[in-house]
C-alpha cells in the first residue's frame, strides 16, 4: 500500500469487542387523556463489533513501499560504500490496519542478497533510526488504534532493521550485493463462530501477509552495495593535490620530487669511445640524499607511469656497508570517498610477500633470505609511517597506514636497503612490488601495486677464459727478446734470438651488473735497463679483438689520460675480451716483471685491477772476446774485433814483430752483451808457441784479481814468469774475495794485459 504519513494508521474503524446496545422506544397520547403523552421502551439489543484485521509495514519516512520495492534488485531504497562489518540501519512502521490487536511475526527476506550478513530487527519507539535496546525483536504486538483518542496513534510500532555485514574476504567483495526487507505475518485464532471465538479476525491457523495481500507481494527491500576501492599506486609522477600520509595538503614543494632530467645508463650497447655511458632521460633525485645511498648526489631515477614501475641506477660505493636508495611512490584516490590504506611488500596476486617479516615497532619488513629491508616514510617528516589504531577503521590495520581524501594522491617514499654488491660476482636486480590495501574491504590483498626496482652494478676484470667471466687462478707469463722486433696482437709467445719485445696478454671486462656500462683500461710495467739499472714505465696499450686499437680517454700524448682506453658500451651479461699490448724496450734486463692493470667502470665506477700477468725478458746476447797486440801509434777504435773496439796503441790485424828475448804485450778484451749478468766469468790465454810467460795483469787493476794455472786452483799469487809455451792461465775478478770468479754485468766489459817474451 501507499506509504502511511509517520503516526498515522489508517484505522479500520470501531475496536473489535465492542458492545453496541440499541433500545427502541414507542410514544404517544394517553387514550384517557389525550392531553398526555405516554412513551413505551423496547428491549436493549446488543450487537458486539467483530474484528476486521489488516496490517502493513512501510518505510519510516513516507518512501511507498511495493512496486519496485519488492525485488532487491530494482528497489530505489540503496545504501552504498558500505565496508565490511559495517551495520546498516533502515527504519520501518508496522502499521495495525485494522480495529482489533495483532501479533506480528517478523522475519528478513533475503532473497537475492548474497550470504553472509546478519538481519535482526529493534524497537525504535521513538522513530530516531538508533534501536532502544539490544534485544532483536522476532514479533511485535499492535494495538488497534483507538478512534476515540486524538493525537495518538495507538496503531503504530516503529522498528529499525539492521543488516550487518560479513568481515569474511570469502564473503564480501566489491562485487557483493547486501539487503532484506521485513515481512510479516499474522496467525488467525478466530475459531467457526466469531462470536463465540472472534479471535484476531482471521482465520484459524492461517497466515497472513502485509495489507492481505500474497507472500512476497509486498516488501520493503534495502540493496546495499559494497565500498569500491578506486586506488591507483604509482611511481612518482609530479601528482596534483598531493597529500602526507596522514591525508594533510603538502604545502612544500621540495618534499616532491619533480621531475626534471636524469643522466641514466641507457647508452646504446655496442657505443665505442664513450667514457660516459648515460642518456638523458625524465626522472628525478630525492631531495635529501639518505645515509647509505651509494651515488653521489643521490641514485637517479627514472619513473614509467605507462609500466606502473621505476628504476634506479646506483653506482658503486668504497665500503661494504648496506646500500639505500629511496623510491617516491603516489597513491591516488578516486573511489569518491577518503580511504585508508595499508602498504605493504606483495606478491604478484596481490597479497602480502610471506618472505618478509615486518617489525610494527620499527616499521621494518626484511628479507632474511635476500637481505633486503623495506621502510615506507612520510615525505614531510621522514619518519616510518605507523600502523593504524582508529577503532573506526573497517578492518583491522596490521601495516603502515595512510589516509587519502578522495581526489586526492597521497605521497609517500620507499627506502629499500639492500646488501652491498661485492663489485664482481653476478649480482640480480632489487624488485619491491608495493601494495596498497584499502582497510574498507574485507581482505589483505592490494587493490593497486607498483614496481621500484634497483638495478645494482658489478663487474669482473682480468685475465680471459673460454667460458663467461674471469677468475683470478691464471697467471699468464709472456716471454719477450727485448731486442728483437716489435710485434702486434698476434705475436707469438717466446724470447730468445728469434723471438720479439712484444707481450700480448687476453684480457676479460665483464658487466656482471644490471645496466650498460663501458670500461676505462689503463696499465704499465716498469722495466729495468740491463746495463744502467735505470726504470722505465712502460704503459699498456689496450686493442679490440680484431686488433685495432681501442679509443683513447685523450688523444693528447702530453696528457695524462693518453694511455687510458675505453671499452665498448657493454649489456648486462656479457664480456669484452681486449688485448693487452706491452712493447718491452731494448737492453731490458732479464727477469720477471708484474703488469699493474685497471678497469674502472665509467658510469657506476666500480676499481677492480689485475697485478699478476708476467712479462719475462729472456736472456739474449752473447760474450765477445777481443785479442789485441801493442803497436805503436794506432789509434784507438781504429781496428776492432768482434764488436770490440781496440785501444790505443795496440791492433788486431796490423803487421808485428819481435826480437828474440823481447816481450810481446796483448790486451784481451772480454765484453757482455746478454741483458743480463754472466756468472763465473774470467780471461784466458796460453802462452804461445817459441814464448815463455811474462806476466799477466787485469786492466785497470782492481781490488783483488785471482788466477789460475792450467786449470788448477784459484789463488790471488800471480803465475811466476818463465812457464812455458802451452801454459794455460785465467785470469779473473774476485771483488768479493770467495776465490770464485765474479759476475760481468750486462753491457760490462773485462781487460787482461797478458805479456810473453820472445825465446
Amino acid at each position: 500500500m501507499a506509504a502511511l504519513s509517520v503516526g498515522t494508521a489508517s484505522a479500520a474503524g470501531t475496536i473489535a469487542g465492542t458492545t453496541i446496545q440499541n433500545t427502541a422506544s414507542a410514544s404517544f397520547q394517553d387514550p384517557a387523556n389525550t392531553a398526555n403523552t405516554i412513551s413505551s421502551t423496547s428491549n436493549t439489543v446488543n450487537t458486539v463489533v467483530l474484528p476486521k484485521p489488516g496490517f502493513d509495514i512501510v518505510f519510516t519516512g513516507g518512501t511507498a513501499d511495493g512496486g519496485t520495492q519488492n525485488d532487491i534488485t530494482t528497489t530505489t531504497v540503496q545504501v552504498t560504500g558500505a565496508v565490511p562489518g559495517q551495520r546498516v540501519v533502515t527504519s520501518y512502521s508496522v502499521v495495525n490496519n485494522g480495529n482489533v490487536a495483532l501479533t506480528v511475526a517478523l522475519t528478513a527476506d533475503a532473497t537475492g542478497a548474497n550470504a553472509g550478513q546478519t538481519v535482526q530487527y529493534f524497537l525504535d519507539a521513538n522513530g530516531d533510526g538508533v534501536a532502544d535496546n539490544a534485544t532483536p525483536l522476532t514479533s511485535v504486538t499492535l494495538n488497534p488504534d483507538d478512534p476515540a483518542t486524538t493525537g495518538t496513534d495507538e496503531g503504530i510500532v516503529k522498528i529499525v532493521q539492521v543488516v550487518t555485514l560479513p568481515t569474511d574476504p570469502a564473503q564480501i567483495n566489491v562485487n557483493s550485493i547486501f539487503g532484506a526487507s521485513p515481512e510479516g505475518v499474522v496467525t488467525g485464532t478466530q475459531g467457526a463462530d466469531p462470536l463465540v471465538t472472534p479471535g484476531n479476525g482471521y482465520a484459524n491457523g492461517s497466515a497472513n501477509y502485509e495489507d492481505g495481500k500474497a507472500v512476497d507481494t509486498d516488501r520493503q527491500f534495502v540493496r546495499i552495495r559494497v565500498f569500491a576501492p578506486n586506488l591507483d599506486n604509482l611511481p612518482n609522477a609530479g601528482p596534483s593535490n598531493p597529500v602526507d600520509s596522514a591525508g594533510n595538503p603538502i604545502t612544500d614543494p621540495s618534499k616532491v620530487p619533480p621531475i626534471t632530467n636524469v643522466d641514466v645508463p641507457t647508452e646504446t650497447t655496442g657505443k665505442t669511445g664513450d667514457n660516459t655511458p648515460v642518456v638523458t632521460t625524465p626522472g628525478y633525485r630525492n631531495p635529501t640524499t639518505p645515509a647509505g645511498d651509494p651515488t653521489t648526489g643521490g641514485t637517479p631515477i627514472t619513473p614509467n607511469v605507462a609500466g606502473d614501475a621505476q628504476i634506479a641506477y646506483p653506482t658503486a660505493d668504497t665500503n661494504n656497508n648496506p646500500d639505500v636508495v629511496t623510491f617516491t611512490n603516489n597513491l591516488v584516490n578516486r573511489s569518491g570517498a577518503t580511504d585508508t590504506v595499508q602498504l605493504f611488500p606483495a606478491l604478484a596476486n596481490g597479497t602480502v610477500d610471506p618472505a618478509f617479516t615486518f617489525n610494527a615497532a620499527t616499521g621494518v619488513f626484511t628479507n632474511t633470505t635476500t637481505g633486503v629491508s623495506i621502510r615506507f616514510l612520510d615525505p614531510i617528516t621522514g619518519a616510518p609511517i605507523a600502523v593504524s589504531t582508529d577503532p573506526n577503521n573497517p578492518t583491522v590495520a596490521q601495516y603502515p597506514t595512510v589516509s587519502i581524501p578522495t581526489g586526492k594522491t597521497a605521497v609517500y617514499r620507499t627506502e629499500v636497503t639492500f646488501p652491498d654488491p661485492d663489485d664482481s660476482n653476478p649480482v640480480a636486480a632489487v624488485t619491491v612490488l608495493v601494495g596498497a590495501d584499502s582497510l574498507k574491504d574485507a581482505d589483505v590483498t592490494s587493490n593497486s601495486t607498483t614496481t621500484d626496482i634497483i638495478l645494482p652494478p658489478a663487474m669482473q676484470f682480468g685475465d680471459a677464459t673460454a667460458a663467461l667471466g674471469t677468475v683470478p687462478t691464471p697467471t699468464p707469463v709472456q716471454t719477450v727478446n727485448p731486442n728483437g722486433a716489435t710485434g702486434g696482437v698476434s705475436s707469438p709467445d717466446g724470447g730468445g734470438a728469434t723471438g720479439d719485445r712484444t707481450a700480448v696478454f687476453s684480457m676479460d671486462v665483464v658487466n656482471n651488473g644490471q645496466y650498460n656500462d663501458s670500461y676505462t683500461l689503463v696499465g704499465s710495467v716498469t722495466l729495468i735497463d740491463a746495463t744502467t739499472n735505470a726504470a722505465t714505465v712502460v704503459p699498456v696499450r689496450y686493442y679490440a679483438p680484431d686488433g685495432t686499437i681501442l679509443p683513447r680517454v685523450s688523444n693528447d700524448a702530453n696528457s695524462p689520460d693518453y694511455n687510458k682506453f675505453i671499452t665498448p658500451v657493454l649489456a648486462p651479461g656479457t664480456e669484452y675480451k681486449p688485448y693487452a699490448v706491452i712493447q718491452t724496450v731494448p737492453n731490458t734486463a732479464t727477469g720477471d716483471y708484474l703488469v699493474s692493470q685497471t678497469a674502472t667502470a665509467n658510469y657506476s665506477t666500480i676499481v677492480l685491477t689485475d697485478n699478476n700477468d708476467i712479462v719475462r725478458v729472456s736472456a739474449n746476447g752473447s760474450v765477445n772476446v777481443a785479442k789485441f797486440v801493442a803497436k805503436a801509434g794506432v789509434a784507438a777504435a781504429t781496428n776492432p774485433a768482434n764488436g770490440i773496439d781496440n785501444p790505443a796503441g795496440y791492433t788486431a790485424t796490423g803487421a808485428n814483430g819481435a826480437q828474440p828475448g823481447a816481450n810481446i804485450s796483448y790486451r784481451i778484451i772480454g765484453k757482455n752483451t746478454y741483458n743480463s749478468a754472466v756468472t763465473g766469468f774470467f780471461l784466458r790465454d796460453t802462452v804461445p808457441a817459441n814464448t815463455t810467460f811474462a806476466s799477466v795483469a787485469l786492466n785497470p787493476v782492481p781490488t783483488r784479481t785471482i788466477y789460475r794455472v792450467n786449470g788448477g786452483a784459484w789463488s790471488v799469487t800471480a803465475p811466476a814468469a818463465g812457464l812455458a809455451a802451452g801454459t794455460v792461465i785465467d785470469v779473473a775478478l774476485d771483488a768479493d774475495a770467495n776465490n770464485q770468479p765474479d759476475s760481468l754485468a750486462a753491457g760490462a766489459s773485462l781487460s787482461a794485459d797478458f805479456v810473453v817474451t820472445v825465446k
